[in-house]
C-alpha cells in the first residue's frame, strides 16, 4: 500500500468511484509502477485478472472540477471471499494525492462490505512505514498480526482488520427489495430501497448470506419478479420475507388453517369476537391499526410471515376458521397507513432477529431442536448448554429451535436433533425437511424412520443373523388361545413405534397374555412379542460415524424389570422412576458387546445411535438400535467430560465440509 503525502496543486469538487474496465488498464499499471517498489507490484496480467474475475474487484476513482469531464486519479483492486474483503493493492497518481481520494476509495470500500453483509475488511500494511499504518487507523482499521519477511528480506508488514458491521453496532444488513424504487421514495422517506433488477443482477448479493431480504415487490405469483426475488434470495442462503413457501401456504385455505391452529390457545382474549363473530385485521410487519390487537398482530405476523396482509377469521365453537387473507402491496400501504408503514419498516430494519456475536466469525449455522416441556428428553439443560459451547468451539453458530421454527429450517446449515423422535410428530417431518433443503441432519429422516420401528429392527437384525432375543410377530387373527399357550412365558409384548420404554410391557401367564393383547389391538394390527432375558442391568454403547463414542450400563429401576419404571410415571424424578447407571470407558467393554454394537448400528448407517444390548453368560443379545440417545449431564460424559459434546459436533460440522464436495438425491 502507498500513498504518498506531497501537496497538489489540483482540486476537485466531488468524487466517485466505479468499477474499473479493461479500458483502464494503463491507468492501474501507472499507479503499480508510481505507487509501489518493484517486488512489490502487480503484473498486467494480475491487473487484467483483477478486472475480469468475479472474485475480485477493480475499482477506479475519479475526481471532478466544475464544468470539466471526470478525471481518473486512483485505483485499488480487493479480493472478495465468503465472508471478508481484503484490500489487496490501494494508490493514487502523485499529482492528486492529498485531495482526500485515498479516504473515498477506503470508505466506498468499507460501506459496500457493511451494505453486502461483509464481516470484515481486511489489507496487509509496511510495518516500516509507521505514518501508513496510522492512516488505516483513523478508519477503524487494527493490526492483528505481524508478518516478517512479506514484502523480502527485512521488509515486514502488518495484517489490519476492521470490522465494518460492528463499527455502529447495527444488526445483520435489511434489504429492502421493490419494483420501482423512484415510485416508493417519496412515501417513505429516508427508506432504502433497492430495486428487484438489480438484486437478482448484482452478483455481490450472492457472494454473502449475511442478509435479511425483505421482498416488498407487488406481486408474488409464479414467474413474477417478486416470486425470482424470494426464490433467488432462498438459493443465496439470505433470510428472506416472504419465502415462495410462505407466500403459498398463506393462500391456501386449508395449509392457512393449520398454521392457525398452531397459536388457536392463544388468541381468545376477551377483547375479540365472540363465537359467530367475524374479525378482520390487517397487518404491517407485525404492527395493526388497531391498538388493541397488537399482540395478536405479532404472532399472526411472525406465524403467516408475509410482509402485509389482511386476515380474516371467525370465531367458533372449537377456535378459529380462517377465511381468508389478502396480501397488500407497498403502494397500497403506503396510501392508507402512510405513518404506521414507516414505523414498521424502521422497526424491521432494527431488529435484531439474532443474538450472534459479530466480533466472533462462525462458519455455519446449527439448529439445536429441543422441547423444555419434554419430560424425559434426550439431553438435559445442562447438556445441551454443553453441546452450544462445544459446537460454538467447533465454528458453529447455535441457536435452540422448537417445532414452531419449521419453516426456518432452510436459514441453517445443520439440524441437531434433542427431541424423542417420531414418525408421527413433527420431529420427522422436521428432519426430512431439513434434509430436503440440504441440511446436514443428525437424526437424519431415514434412521428415525427405521428405528423407530420395532418390526423393522427385528427382521432387520434377524436377516444379517445378529443375536437377539427370540420373537413372534403377533397378529390379531393368529392370537387364537391355543397358539398362546405354545408361547414361553414371561414374554415382553412391543407396540412397533414406541421409546424410552413406553408401549413395552412384560406378562407373565396366557390371561395376562390375552388380555394385553386385546388392549394393544387397539392401537395396532401387529404386536411384537420377545422372550424375556433377566439381567441387572443392560448396555448402551453410543456410536457415532460407525465407532464407538460411550458406553453405560443401565441398571433395573427399583423393584421393576425395565429401567424406566412408568408405573411411577407421576414422580419422573423420583429414586424409583429409573435405575442407576454407570458409564464405563469404551476400551474396559467386552469385546463381544462393542463387536454386536457396531454391527447392529451399521444395518441403520453411520449417524449418531444408540444400541441397547443384554450380555448372557458372555454371548451379546440386541435389544434395539436407537436413533436418539441420551446424553446428559453426568451420565454419558462422565468418561469423555466435554469432549464427548466436542466428537459429536466435529462430527456433523466434518458432515458439512464432506457434502459440499459430493452430490445429494432427495427421493
Amino acid at each position: 500500500m502507498s500513498l504518498a503525502c506531497e501537496t497538489s496543486s489540483v482540486s476537485f469538487s466531488s468524487s466517485s468511484v466505479r468499477p474499473a474496465t479493461l479500458e483502464d488498464l494503463p491507468l492501474l499499471e501507472i499507479l503499480e509502477r508510481t505507487g509501489f517498489s518493484e517486488n512489490r507490484r502487480a503484473s498486467r496480467a494480475s491487473l487484467r485478472h483483477s478486472i475480469q474475475s468475479p472474485s475480485q474487484m477493480a475499482l477506479v476513482i475519479e475526481g471532478k472540477a466544475k464544468r470539466k469531464k471526470p478525471v481518473p486519479a486512483g485505483g485499488a483492486v480487493v479480493f472478495q471471499y465468503k465472508r471478508s474483503l481484503r484490500i489487496y493493492s490501494l494508490a493514487v497518481l502523485k499529482e492528486y494525492r492529498m485531495l482526500g481520494l485515498g479516504e473515498a476509495l477506503i470508505r466506498h470500500i468499507v460501506e459496500f462490505a457493511a451494505s453486502h453483509g461483509y464481516e470484515r475488511v481486511t489489507l496487509e500494511a509496511d510495518m516500516n512505514n509507521p505514518k501508513l499504518v496510522n492512516w488505516y487507523r483513523k478508519f477503524g482499521f487494527e493490526p492483528v498480526r505481524s508478518l516478517p519477511g512479506y514484502y523480502g528480506p527485512n521488509e515486514p508488514a502488518v495484517r489490519m482488520v476492521l470490522s465494518p458491521a460492528n463499527r455502529d453496532g447495527s444488526p445483520e444488513s435489511v434489504v429492502i427489495v421493490v419494483d420501482e424504487p423512484g415510485r416508493v421514495r417519496d412515501c417513505c422517506p429516508g427508506v432504502q430501497f433497492v430495486s428487484a433488477t438489480d438484486y437478482l443482477a448484482d452478483t455481490n448479493y450472492a457472494g454473502s448470506n449475511r442478509f435479511h431480504v425483505l421482498n416488498l415487490c407487488t406481486s408474488y405469483k409464479t414467474h413474477s419478479m417478486g416470486y425470482y426475488v424470494s426464490l433467488l434470495a432462498t438459493a443465496r442462503n439470505h433470510r428472506v420475507t416472504p419465502s415462495v413457501m410462505t407466500v403459498k401456504d398463506v393462500t391456501t385455505p386449508l395449509v392457512a388453517q393449520s398454521l392457525l391452529d398452531e397459536i388457536k390457545d392463544t388468541i381468545h382474549p376477551r377483547a375479540l369476537p365472540g363465537k359467530g363473530g367475524v374479525l378482520e385485521l390487517t397487518i404491517l410487519l407485525g404492527r395493526t391499526p388497531d391498538p388493541c390487537r397488537a399482540e395478536l398482530a405479532r404472532k399472526l405476523f411472525s406465524l403467516f410471515a408475509v410482509p402485509f396482509f389482511t386476515i380474516t377469521m371467525e370465531r367458533q365453537e372449537d377456535g378459529w376458521k380462517f377465511r381468508k387473507v389478502k396480501l397488500l402491496h407497498l403502494r397500497q400501504v403506503a396510501r392508507d397507513w402512510p405513518e404506521l408503514l414507516r414505523t414498521a419498516l424502521e422497526a424491521f430494519c432494527l431488529k435484531k432477529r439474532y443474538n450472534r456475536p459479530k466480533l466472533k466469525r462462525y462458519q455455519y449455522d446449527l439448529a439445536i431442536l429441543a422441547d423444555a416441556a419434554e419430560p424425559t428428553p434426550p439431553s438435559s439443560p445442562m447438556a445441551l448448554e454443553k453441546f452450544r459451547k462445544a459446537a460454538e468451539k467447533v465454528g458453529f453458530f447455535v441457536e435452540f429451535i422448537t417445532k414452531a421454527d419449521h419453516r426456518r429450517i432452510c436459514e441453517f446449515d445443520a439440524l441437531f436433533i434433542r427431541e424423542t423422535t417420531a414418525m408421527d410428530n413433527h420431529t420427522y417431518a422436521m428432519s426430512r425437511h431439513a434434509y430436503t433443503e440440504g441440511l446436514v441432519v443428525v437424526d437424519d429422516p431415514w434412521s428415525i424412520m427405521l428405528c423407530s420401528n420395532k418390526v423393522y429392527l427385528q427382521e432387520r437384525l434377524a436377516h444379517a443373523g445378529a443375536n437377539q432375543p427370540r420373537g413372534w410377530h403377533l397378529t390379531r387373527k393368529e392370537c387364537t388361545s391355543d397358539f398362546l399357550r405354545t408361547l414361553p412365558l414371561p414374554l415382553v409384548l412391543k407396540l412397533p413405534e414406541s421409546s424410552f420404554s413406553l408401549g413395552v410391557f412384560r406378562v407373565s401367564s396366557v390371561e395376562e397374555l390375552g388380555d394385553k393383547l386385546v388392549e394393544m389391538f387397539k392401537h395396532t394390527d401387529l404386536v411384537i412379542a420377545q422372550e424375556f432375558l433377566v439381567s441387572a442391568f443392560d448396555w448402551r454403547v453410543g456410536l457415532l460415524d460407525d465407532k464407538p463414542l460411550f458406553a453405560c450400563k443401565y441398571y433395573m429401576a427399583k423393584n421393576h424389570w425395565q429401567i424406566y419404571n412408568w408405573q411411577e410415571s407421576d414422580d419422573q424424578d423420583g429414586e424409583d422412576f429409573s435405575g442407576r447407571s454407570e458409564t464405563v470407558p469404551v476400551e474396559e467393554v467386552p469385546p463381544h458387546i462393542l463387536k454386536a454394537a457396531i454391527q447392529a448400528s451399521s444395518l441403520i448407517g453411520n449417524g449418531f445411535y444408540g444400541v441397547d444390548l443384554k450380555d448372557m453368560g458372555g454371548k451379546a443379545y440386541v435389544i434395539e438400535v436407537n436413533d436418539n440417545p441420551n446424553v446428559d449431564a453426568g451420565i454419558e460424559d462422565l468418561v469423555l467430560g466435554d469432549a464427548l459434546y466436542e466428537r459429536i459436533m466435529r462430527s456433523i460440522y466434518n458432515r458439512i465440509e464432506a457434502e459440499r464436495h459430493q452430490v445429494r438425491y432427495i427421493y
